[in-house]
């Protein structure tokens, strides 16, 4: 109970995305040290303050606009890369 209790601040304040995340980086409050790591330079450090300044359009367009460019990227064949069948256990060499 008191692992939730810390985590609670740095948790989204609805069940979709809003600036919440954002609002805790600027309070020096990220959930993992990696994300606090994007207030470290001026050009992340913008980025989170735009996202911050408005209802959170600005980071649904800017997400939106990833996953398009990574949906072009194509993805691997089971031939390339092992592939898990069961996600809880590791690739055996028979699975793939």
């Amino acid at each position: 109970m008191m692992y939730y209790q810390t985590l609670l601040p740095s948790m989204s304040s609805r069940a979709g995305f809003d600036t919440h995340y954002y609002v805790s980086l600027m309070r020096g409050r990220g959930l993992l040290f990696a994300d606090q790591q994007l207030m470290a330079t001026h050009k992340t450090a913008a980025l989170v303050k735009a996202y911050v300044s408005d209802d959170g359009s600005a980071f649904r367009r800017e997400f939106a606009r990833a996953m398009v460019k990574m949906s072009s990227l194509g993805g691997v064949s089971n031939y390339q890369v092992p592939t898990r069948v069961t996600c809880s256990m590791l690739a055996q060499e028979s699975d793939y």
